[in-house]
């Protein structure tokens, strides 16, 4: 800013000193750019043009460093607009009355399509919460613990049947009949590649079959046939003599693969044949 001697004269700057000055501590505070009115800035700068007839060089220097600093003020209103409509900002009073005018049922709409909860019932079963709640309650306080995190102990169970009927899922007539359906379906195709036995039209209905035919596989009335060189499973309807009964006594455990691409290239493949 130029250093003016006239002190009458500088006692006439003084409200455009004060605009400057404002322009120089949004720069430097980083404040709300538009805090200062523009339009009202040039209408002093074209009122002091008219009434002062700036000639000399300080009135000069004095004009260009208002437009200079003008111009910096207009560039941070432009980057402000920019940087709050890229980040969808919403003024905080503004939404403070959107929220306030919503009705108690469109709030609650509103947080339900926006609520991603980490466990949902539909993914696990009140039994699995119970173990892990149990889990969590068994932990010692943090000032009692070791600085290694202990690690959960495994579960030795399987989710059978029991489990099926009592979360109503199905019931034990329908799981029979079911049971009944499928070792018919079996008994009737003979010994038969697992996945053309397993896979069907819809990709869901394959995995409910395939966690029948493993009750049968572990009940002793279905026997898998394995090829590991080959890659290849068969299953076929058990011996009904009594030395098959008792090669089945206790159960076996056997994982077979499944996912939603193998049934694909089964389902294409079936096309192709």
């Amino acid at each position: 800013m130029g250093n003016y001697k006239n002190p009458g004269k500088q006692m006439k700057f003084d409200e455009l000193f004060r605009l400057l000055n404002f322009c120089k501590t949004i720069q430097t505070e980083g404040t709300d750019p538009f805090d200062l009115d523009v339009k009202k800035f040039l209408e002093t700068l074209k009122r002091y043009h008219k009434t002062k007839k700036w000639k000399s060089l300080d009135d000069l220097l004095l004009d260009a460093e208002a437009i200079a600093e003008l111009a910096k003020i207009i560039e941070l209103q432009g980057k402000w607009i920019k940087d709050r409509s890229s980040s969808f900002y919403i003024d905080p009073v503004l939404l403070e009355l959107k929220l306030k005018m919503l009705e108690p049922q469109q709030l609650a709409t509103a947080f339900f399509n926006s609520w991603h909860p980490i466990i949902a019932m539909d993914r696990i079963t009140p039994q699995r919460l119970k173990e892990g709640l149990a889990y969590w309650n068994a932990l010692l306080p943090l000032g009692a613990r070791n600085d290694e995190f202990p690690f959960p102990s495994a579960i030795e169970s399987t989710f059978g049947i029991e489990d099926l009927i009592e979360l109503n899922i199905l019931s034990k007539t329908e799981f029979d009949y079911s049971i009944k359906a499928v070792l018919n379906d079996l008994e009737a195709r003979g010994r038969i590649e697992y996945h053309d036995f397993i896979y069907g039209d819809a990709f869901e209905t394959s995995i409910k079959k395939a966690y029948l035919t493993s009750y049968l596989v572990n009940e002793g009335k279905a026997e898998l046939d394995i090829n590991p060189l080959e890659e290849e499973v068969f299953i076929s309807p058990s011996n009904t003599n009594v030395n098959a009964k008792a090669d089945h006594t206790q159960g076996r455990s056997i994982p077979v693969s499944l996912s939603y691409e193998d049934w694909l290239r089964w389902k294409g493949k079936q096309k192709r044949n």
